[in-house]
Formats: C-alpha cells, sequence, structure tokens
C-alpha cells in the first residue's frame, strides 16, 4: 500500500519507494530505502517536497502506519522548476539556452540580433512528481477525451463547419498536465496505437510527442499548450482532400504529391476561421514540411529561419508518421525512425534539435517491445535521463521466450550482468503485438 506525503509529514521506520524527482538526481544510491536517520530526512528535504511510502514496507506495517492512508496531499502545485541544479542540469540548461538563442537570431534579423539586448530565456527543467503506473489512469481519461475532440473537430470539417475550439483547448490542457506529471504515460499509451483511424491517430501521436519534446526543452506550460494545440492541427487540411487519396496504396505519383501538399494551406484556411489561434501555431502548421536544406514545402525555407518550433513539429510529425499504420509506407518502430531521423539530420532536419529530441523519448522509447542480450523479452517502462541506452524494462518473456511467473522491473542502468558475467544489453526491438504480448495487460492501476 502506498501513498503520497509531504517531506514535513516524515517519520523514522518508513520506507521510501518513490521520490519527487529521478533518483539520479539525487545522493541516494538506491532507489527505495528505509528512513532511519536524522541526516537521510535533511536529505530528502533538501531535495524533495513530497515522497511517496510505501505502508506495507515500513516498520510496523499497515498496524502501525495505515492512517496514512487517508492523508489527503495535492502534488498539483508542487508542479515546478527544479531548485537545485547538479552538473547534469546545469548543463542541459545552457544547451537550451544556447539553442534558443541560435533560433533567436535567425527570427529576429540576424544582422540586427546581435546589436538588441538577449533577452535570457525561461527555461524550467521538470521532474516526474507522479510515477507511470499512478499517471497511467488519468492519462487514459485524457487520451480518450482527446481522440473523440480531435475525432469530432475532423468530422465537422469535413463538413464544412467550424470545430468546437474550446473542447480542444479544455483536452489539450488535461494532457499538458498529464505531460508535466510524468510523459511517459501518455507516450506508452501512444505506443499502443489505440485508434485504427491514421489521421486522428497521427493528430493525437503528434500532439503527445510535441507535448514531451517541449517538456524536454524546458518550456512553460502556456508555451507547451501552443505546441500540443499545432500537433492537433497539423494536418487538419487533409480532411479536404480527396477520400481516396488518403487510403491511397503505395507511393504517390508526382501529381498526387503535388495535390497531397496543398493540405498545408487548406489548413491554415481552417485557422483562419477560428478565433484567436496564436501565431506560433500559424507558423507549426504552415511550416512542419519545410526542410533546413531548403528542399521543403511550400516555400522552401532553409535552416534557423524556419523557427524552432516548427523545426521541432517537422521531427515529431516526421517521426509518429514512420511508426504508424500508413496505407502508403511501411511501417518503422521507434528505434528504426530515429536512425533515420539521424541519418537525415543536417540535410532535412536541425542535427541539434534531433539529438534532443532522441533524449527526450529515449533511443528506445516507454512502450517499446524489446529483446535483451540475455535472450528475455520486455517492455520499456521507463527511462534513465542520463543514459538514454540503458532505460528500464518490464521482463515478460524468459530467455526461453515462456512467461515470467511474475513481471520484474530490470533497471539496466545499474549494468546487471549475464552468469558469463557479460554486461546485459538491448539486443533488438520487436514489432508490437510480437509473442503475442498484449501491452494493455501491463502498467493498469
Amino acid at each position: 500500500m502506498e501513498t503520497r506525503l509531504p517531506v514535513s509529514a516524515l517519520q523514522a521506520d518508513l520506507f521510501i519507494c518513490e521520490l519527487d524527482r529521478p533518483w539520479l538526481d539525487t545522493p541516494f544510491l538506491i532507489e527505495g530505502f528505509l528512513l532511519e536517520t536524522a541526516e537521510q530526512l535533511a536529505t530528502i528535504k533538501e531535495y524533495c517536497q513530497f515522497v511517496t511510502v510505501d505502508i506495507e514496507r515500513s516498520n510496523g506495517g499497515i498496524a502501525r502506519w495505515g492512517f496514512l492512508s487517508e492523508y489527503k496531499f495535492n502534488t498539483q502545485p508542487l508542479i515546478h522548476a527544479v531548485q537545485y541544479q547538479t552538473v547534469e542540469v546545469k548543463e542541459q540548461i545552457t544547451l537550451l539556452k544556447e539553442l534558443r538563442q541560435l533560433f533567436a537570431q535567425w527570427s529576429n534579423n540576424k544582422s540586427v540580433a546581435l546589436d538588441k539586448a538577449y533577452i535570457e530565456p525561461q527555461i524550467i527543467i521538470y521532474s516526474d512528481v507522479i510515477p507511470i503506473k499512478r499517471e497511467i489512469p488519468q492519462a487514459k481519461e485524457i487520451h480518450r477525451a482527446a481522440s473523440d475532440a480531435i475525432e469530432a473537430a475532423m468530422a465537422a470539417i469535413s463538413k464544412d463547419l467550424q470545430p468546437r475550439i474550446e473542447a480542444i483547448n479544455d483536452v489539450v490542457s488535461d494532457m499538458v498536465d498529464s505531460i508535466i506529471r510524468n510523459p511517459s504515460a501518455l507516450m506508452w499509451l501512444s505506443q499502443l496505437k489505440a485508434t485504427d483511424n491514421y489521421a486522428y491517430g497521427h493528430a493525437l501521436d503528434t500532439a503527445i510527442y510535441m507535448l514531451a519534446f517541449g517538456r524536454h526543452l524546458g518550456y512553460p506550460q502556456e508555451e507547451l499548450h501552443k505546441l500540443g494545440f499545432a500537433g492537433l492541427m497539423l494536418d487538419i487540411g487533409k480532411m479536404k482532400l480527396p477520400s481516396n487519396l488518403l487510403k491511397h496504396n503505395g507511393s504517390y505519383s508526382p501529381g498526387e504529391f503535388l495535390m497531397m501538399k496543398t493540405h498545408v494551406w487548406h489548413s491554415l484556411d481552417i485557422l483562419n476561421q477560428i478565433k484567436e489561434v496564436p501565431l506560433d501555431v500559424y507558423d507549426m502548421v504552415a511550416r512542419h514540411h519545410e526542410r533546413i536544406d531548403g528542399s521543403g514545402y511550400p516555400v522552401g525555407l532553409k535552416g534557423e529561419s524556419i523557427g524552432l518550433f516548427s523545426c521541432m513539429a517537422a521531427i515529431v510529425d516526421c517521426f509518429t508518421a514512420m511508426t504508424s499504420d500508413r496505407t502508403h509506407a511501411e511501417t518503422k518502430t521507434s528505434h528504426a525512425a530515429l536512425q533515420l531521423l539521424y541519418k537525415w539530420s543536417d540535410k532535412y532536419f536541425h542535427p541539434a534539435l534531433v539529438e534532443q529530441f532522441a533524449q527526450c523519448i529515449g533511443i528506445f522509447p516507454v512502450g517499446t517491445l524489446v529483446e535483451l542480450s540475455s535472450g528475455d523479452i520486455g517492455i520499456v517502462a521507463g527511462q534513465n535521463r542520463s543514459r538514454r541506452l540503458k532505460p528500464k524494462i518490464l521482463l515478460i518473456l524468459g530467455p526461453d521466450k515462456k512467461p515470467h511467473a511474475r513481471p520484474s522491473l530490470l533497471d539496466l542502468m545499474i549494468n546487471p550482468a549475464m552468469n558469463a558475467g557479460q554486461e546485459i544489453s538491448i539486443r533488438k526491438e520487436w514489432p508490437q503485438g510480437s509473442f503475442n504480448i498484449n501491452p494493455h495487460e501491463y502498467f493498469q492501476a
């Protein structure tokens, strides 16, 4: 039995099982410990504002601590910028500031920008305030509501009606809150591909990854809302294209591709009918098919002149398209899609942003089905911020491909080794559904 407590309510003999930030950002060497000393408590108070305690693993168990299960504590107000700064955090903040300054110089006319006073950007380094298992139930409701909202919006547009923008803004706000609490939950649901309709699924996946990317880059909630809203709207203009074109099998002919590219203008026309759409959203919709070498459309912009948000949208749109089921192209695994983004960086996509996107979602994103060098099969259940090739794996099948009696969590960060002493690593990624593994059975509260 687990419950959240503010650090002010902690006492000796309680078992600390979760922090309000990654364990790697604290001096604690192991994940989970019994609170025994004043020094431990002082360290917790220095780094955390609340923790999760396991009553059953605490000294005295439920008989002694059962009353804590009724403790009412709202963590929402504690979503904030990290108050302490490790070397890793300081380096990340410096990198993100340099990245924003680079794009700002282009957007302000770089010949003049150097003469202007540089405005220090607001960088927020978020921490996961809720474990993924606890966020999943809320994320499922938000995911379902967002899917319904985008489906209703697309249906209205296909009938030349205006979408209910209030409903879209509401679900985007809920998505922002969930992503801030723990981005892995919505990204996990995105991996499940809950909808069979490519248009709806792609829009929702794009919004989720745009929000996760923006969170990783340190943007505040107001900017995250723009990113999520734009993600849902990037391809809204496709509702104005012939249905046979959208359901086309195989590669497009030159004429069909020219018609497909007109969806950008249709999207902008639709946004023009909606009140108070932020300029950043227009830019992302207009420019997410631009490429830094000038080969994109509709205008052929180059380099950082495309804009930071629009370059982010280009990366996310391409990634979510490649990893979705499409009638005109082969579906890629997340790992394969990331490899292609790296291959295309410096030609089509901004290299620094591709690297940041890979750090954001992990080389093997949450929800990915993988095989380890030990032969075990598992699902990526969490990321290690500083070592993206060493995520946390929920082990499902043993080396003989038979189910484990009880799935267990393996953290590759601690360098587990096989009997021969060789370090365990990820051998390959498997497509969803392999080995008859149903991801819906896992991480349910």
